[in-house]
């Protein structure tokens, strides 16, 4: 294990774009290869009517969903092996998890849903399928991503101006 983690210090940047790399080509090939096999040219593609049988973008999002879940189990690992290891680290990990679904809770119950405006028309069209719950989970899922980039940039700037000064 130890030499698996000195390996992937050393060369696992380059192993990531690497692998980066390699599957933005696999996704741009889909992508040319899949419209021609369709018929269409890439660049009609905005003008067709009906876009229901487009299927040239689903290796992308294929690999999208792969590696979001791969990225998901390998950081509960990662949590549950800091526990194991040391206790003290990991528990202010869990801890932070927590706030930070207690915060989403809180955003949650106090969204409000419009049904007027420019959201209307996804209200009334039922092929969206948009509802209460949904709408007030998207606010808060909205509201998080601001407060958590918020935070993500102030304590850049208060590690940097630290790191700077000593």
């Amino acid at each position: 294990m130890i030499k698996l983690y000195n390996y992937l210090v050393k060369d696992g940047d380059a192993i990531a774009v690497g692998l980066s790399a390699l599957l933005f080509i696999v996704f741009a090939l889909s992508i040319y290869f899949g419209a021609q096999s369709g018929g269409y040219n890439l660049s009609e593609l905005t003008d067709m009517q009906d876009k229901s049988q487009v299927n040239c973008f689903n290796v992308g999002l294929w690999i999208m969903i792969a590696l979001t879940v791969i990225a998901i189990v390998l950081m509960i690992l990662g949590v549950f092996w800091d526990l194991v290891r040391n206790f003290k680290n990991g528990s202010k990990t869990l801890i932070g998890f927590a706030l930070f679904f207690v915060a989403f809770l809180v955003l949650y119950f106090t969204s409000s849903h419009d049904t007027r405006g420019r959201y209307a028309a996804y209200w009334s069209n039922p092929e969206f399928h948009i509802n209460e719950s949904i709408s007030k989970f998207i606010s808060a899922g909205l509201y998080s991503l601001g407060g958590l980039t918020l935070i993500a940039f102030a304590l850049i700037l208060f590690f940097e101006i630290r790191s700077f000064f000593r």
